[in-house]
């Protein structure tokens, strides 16, 4: 069976690479499970310590809502806290339980990726043996009027 891994950070904005596994894994019969990777040096870069507190209690209800849903669909969905680096934490929990594919959402923090996603992924996947799936949120497309513009 497959096992589908979606690594997330408190500050993530969208939840578009849970969207996209959760999908995939009711296509595939797949289990779905979900990391959240608290960084504890990442607060100290963008604020207070209550601010990365927040962050990860709104990421948190954003998910169980997420988790709840696919759960009622008939996926096995788990979820995970971990804390430390981003990369480090993923490349262990591929490794630990045996992950088929690796799902991450774009753009990537710059704390995260060093300011460069392409690269990041490129380093993740020299370290694990799954495949890697690199989910973006698609731009809306413009109204009408502000095409003739």
């Amino acid at each position: 069976m497959e096992r589908i891994l979606v690594g997330m950070a408190p500050n993530d904005s969208s939840l578009w690479a849970g969207i996209h596994a959760l999908n995939l894994a009711k296509r595939i019969n797949a289990e779905v499970s979900f990391l959240l990777i608290v960084d504890p040096g990442a607060g100290a870069d963008t604020g207070t310590e209550a601010d990365a507190e927040r962050q990860k209690t709104s990421m948190m209800k954003r998910l169980g809502t997420l988790i709840e849903q696919g759960r009622e669909e008939g996926i096995a969905v788990d979820y995970f806290i971990a804390h430390g680096k981003f990369d480090k934490e993923l490349v262990q929990f591929v490794k630990d339980n045996k992950t088929t594919m690796l799902v991450v959402g774009l753009p990537l923090d710059p704390g995260i990726s060093s300011g460069n996603p392409r690269e990041f992924i490129e380093k993740l996947r020299h370290r694990i043996r799954c495949r890697i799936e690199v989910v973006q949120e698609k731009n809306p497309k413009p109204s009408p009027e502000k095409r003739r513009k």
